[in-house]
């Protein structure tokens, strides 16, 4: 889970590591796209291929990550999701490390989906896998850990305020409860619990061009998502050392196409422990329950 881990990856040069994000949501006449730093709040058929993020670290140092992101649903309602990707760590002086992340796997229930009023929310529990020792000269963690999350989204089209219906809001927060604590010393290939969250807020385009006022713009313009995301950690408890707290703030466009989406953001360092440098992500996704409404894009059991 190194998008979650941000601080602790950053003490190995993961600095920016974010995760593929997930499913689009229709509620009433509004989408909330797949935002790109953290998940978003309810489940559907779809993939993330790919993923890629461009971490610049101290020193010259650079971490690449290349990420994929699959969502199957279960029912209507439910999902599993399975994320990863395969990161280079490029050091000056200093051999290049490769490797996979840990693996991911998310049981994910949208729980409430209010049309009328556009708000949703969904419930959740991430477990990431401990790697191997190729994941942990990449900065992945050699132990696992089970994340409850809850998340949460909310368009403003139903309020009287105009132009400024297309906004939207989602978030996500997590609590981590590692398999094997941290120790003082840390040591003993352990992690700290901790709080890791997100907030993203949008002004849709599409929206404002369906359901504020037709302004006959161009296709492509049409079609944009203007965002910007913020994504946290921060340990809950001690010992945390080489976890420190981190905001990353990520302000981008999303180009909502009819069966796919692509998003890139700046990921900017919100304070001093989320690193030196502005680094990147470009995320393309495809929608498969458009692509394949009777096959891959159905849920397993109606």
């Amino acid at each position: 889970m190194d998008r979650i881990r941000c601080g602790a990856a950053l003490a190995c040069a993961s600095l920016f590591a974010c995760p593929p994000a997930f499913a689009h949501v229709v509620v009433g006449a509004r989408v909330f796209p797949v935002t790109l730093t953290f998940d978003d709040p309810g489940v559907g058929d779809e993939a993330t291929l790919p993923q890629f993020v461009y971490a610049p670290g101290p020193g010259g140092q650079n971490e690449y990550q290349f990420q994929w992101e699959y969502d199957k649903t279960i029912t209507p309602t439910t999902a599993l999701i399975y994320n990863q990707g395969w990161d280079v760590l490029d050091q000056p002086g200093m051999k290049t490390h490769t490797g996979l992340e840990n693996a991911v796997i998310t049981g994910k229930w949208q729980s409430i989906t209010i049309p009328s009023t556009e708000t949703v929310f969904s419930l959740g529990v991430m477990y990431e896998f401990g790697g191997s020792q190729a994941t942990q000269s990449i900065g992945g963690d050699a132990t696992g850990a089970t994340l409850p999350t809850i998340y949460a989204g909310q368009g403003l089209g139903a309020l009287p305020i105009g132009m400024l219906r297309p906004l939207a809001v989602t978030g996500e927060l997590s609590y981590s409860i590692p398999d094997v604590r941290l120790n003082s010393e840390g040591n003993n290939n352990g992690q700290p619990f901790f709080w890791a969250g997100g907030l993203s807020l949008q002004y849709s385009i599409p929206y404002l061009q369906s359901e504020v006022h037709h302004f006959a713009l161009p296709d492509f313009i049409g079609r944009l998502i203007p965002l910007v995301e913020l994504d946290w950690f921060s340990p809950a408890a001690g010992p945390a050392s080489g976890y420190p707290e981190t905001l990353t703030i990520a302000p981008g466009v999303i180009y909502m196409g009819d069966t796919f989406q692509v998003g890139l953001e700046a990921l900017i360092p919100g304070n001093a422990a989320a690193g030196p440098h502005v680094g990147a992500i470009l995320q393309v996704h495809f929608f498969f329950d458009d692509m394949f409404p009777n096959t891959l894009g159905r849920p397993l059991f109606q």
